[in-house]
């Protein structure tokens, strides 16, 4: 898996291995502009002769673009360092490069053009040549806020260019805990990030902003990581093929998975019929649903291959009191169980499915009205000890927590970090780029998906997938890495044949058999 890290627990590697392991923070950054290098070379080309322009801001970014210069101007380039500060503004490392850079400025005489110009005013740009390559340098992977004076009307200046644009470490402008903008940012064609890729490369902006992320080892050994208690990471095709379950050959039925969902209400058999036939498809061996007897004939319409269980209901035609002895008796039959899609809102099913969850003693995905059950009683979560996947929206998991919806969003590893380790479960928090945490703290980022996922019936089909992968032995954070990649692999296998405007949700879940092939041969798609 490819470790992810914020800005801080960066910083801290860097002086863990300047501080204990006696690695020069000047060989650091020469180790850095040197990848900066390599990656130039192999997403972009030959820099002899071209025109290249360098901005550099007063930390240590800028330090690593002015050792990027120098190196630019060794392979024959025309450079133009633009520094956005004061000279006297730079310190330590940068500080070294500016001096050297100022050095070979000095006595380069006719060697090439090799320009350090300390910029006031963004028009003043217009006096040099168009450049074929911009190197931003400006801001580090710390800066947060908005982006004012020199700095935005350059970043509007470099934005405006054709010429291909190179960010060290991340895109000035792009907040590099969670990827937001405040009002401008780089907009780059190549990334070269040090040591580990950082957060804000994974979230919001900053799945557009980078272009492609080149990855540069500058030297910390990898146990740093791990020492600094790094636990984020993001998904790969690898890390879920590893993962997904292989069927022996004397495999029945019974023995792959059995799932038992309680689902469905007038109006929402969708989503019975969604979360349940996913499960099938992922490879669980037999699925009953669970649902209000006058909604049987329409789900033995709508479900073919999984078996129904009419159960008796409340006078809104939904799961009621009176079933839960016969629910409790398909308990202990079931490996797994899904609680949630579209049970409605009725108080008398709440309290049936909230008594459910008190005395689980089985696994279980809880989505939708599942969660809505256990407002104001999360405590229980506490007492339970099989393993829980809770997969909640941000307006779902604002309801559960009292947290605001933009921070959730803002925050979204953080919050899903603390959530799951505080109540001992596996989260997955949907949304443009999911997350799943698990009770050690662990948080996974997942790769796939589209905008085309934001269809009615999308997070069922993912619940019955987590289930039906649970049902067959992965244990619940296994499950919710293979299933949340799948869903969003199968949901750009959707759009890959339609476009994104026309999905909905059963499309994700045809493409499901594609997604598997996919994985299984190591086919990105």
């Amino acid at each position: 898996m490819l470790l992810v890290a914020t800005p801080e627990e960066m910083r801290k590697c860097d002086s863990y291995a300047i501080d204990n392991l006696g690695i020069p923070g000047l060989l650091l950054m020469e180790n850095a502009s040197q990848g900066v290098i390599q990656s130039i070379l192999m997403k972009y080309g030959n820099v002899n002769g071209k025109k290249i322009f360098v901005f550099c801001g007063g930390g240590n970014n800028g330090g690593d673009g002015l050792a990027v210069a120098r190196k630019l101007f060794g392979m024959k380039a025309d450079v133009y360092v633009f520094l956005l500060v004061e000279p006297d503004k730079l310190r330590g490392d940068a500080r070294t490069n500016y001096e050297i850079a100022l050095k070979i400025h000095e006595k380069k005489g006719k060697a090439g053009i090799f320009e350090i110009i300390t910029l006031s005013d963004v028009k003043e740009l217009d006096k040099y040549p168009k450049p074929d390559l911009v190197i931003d340098a400006i801001f580090g992977t710390g800066f947060k806020g908005k982006v004012e004076g020199l700095f935005y009307d350059v970043i509007s200046w470099i934005n405006s260019t054709r010429a291909y644009t190179v960010s060290i470490d991340i895109p000035s402008g792009l907040n590099g805990d969670t990827g937001e903008v405040e009002n401008i940012a780089v907009r780059a064609d190549l990334t070269a990030t040090m040591g580990l890729p950082k957060t804000g490369l994974m979230l919001n902006m900053g799945k557009i902003l980078p272009g492609k992320i080149y990855i540069i080892d500058i030297g910390i050994p990898s146990f740093v990581y791990h020492m600094m208690g790094i636990k984020t990471y993001y998904l790969e095709l690898p890390d879920v093929k590893k993962r997904l379950p292989v069927r022996p050959f004397n495999a029945h039925k019974y023995s792959c998975g059995k799932i038992f969902a309680l689902v469905g209400s007038p109006g929402l058999t969708g989503a019975a019929t969604m979360s349940t036939l996913s499960a099938m498809r992922v490879g669980a061996g037999a699925v009953i649903a669970g649902v209000p007897k006058s909604l049987s004939p329409v789900l033995e319409m709508k479900l073919t291959e999984v078996m129904k269980l009419p159960l008796p209901e409340t006078e809104e035609h939904t799961i009621g009191w009176d079933a839960l002895d016969l629910i409790e008796e398909y308990i202990e039959w079931a490996d797994v169980l899904i609680i949630g899609p579209g049970l409605s809102k009725n108080y008398e099913t709440k309290q049936v499915i909230l008594n459910v969850i008190k005395k689980l003693n089985k696994k279980a995905v809880i989505d939708a009205d599942g969660l809505n059950a256990i407002i104001g009683n999360l405590n229980i979560l506490k007492s339970l000890h099989n393993e829980i996947v809770l997969t909640p929206h941000p307006g779902e998991f604002s309801r559960l927590t009292n947290l605001p919806v933009d921070k959730i969003e803002r925050e979204r590893i953080k919050v899903a970090r603390d959530f799951a380790t505080e109540y001992g479960v596996v989260l997955v928090l949907k949304g443009d780029t999911t997350v799943i945490a698990n009770p050690e703290g662990e948080v996974f980022i997942n790769s796939t998906g589209n905008p085309g996922m934001a269809t009615a019936g999308s997070g069922d089909v993912l619940t019955g997938m987590i289930a039906g992968l649970m049902g067959q032995g992965l244990s619940a954070v296994d499950a919710a890495i293979c299933g949340v990649y799948l869903h969003g692999l199968a949901g750009d296998i959707a759009r890959d044949k339609l476009g994104e405007l026309p999905m909905m949700a059963m499309d994700i879940l045809n493409s499901i058999p594609d997604a598997i092939q996919k994985v299984m041969k190591e086919e990105k798609g």
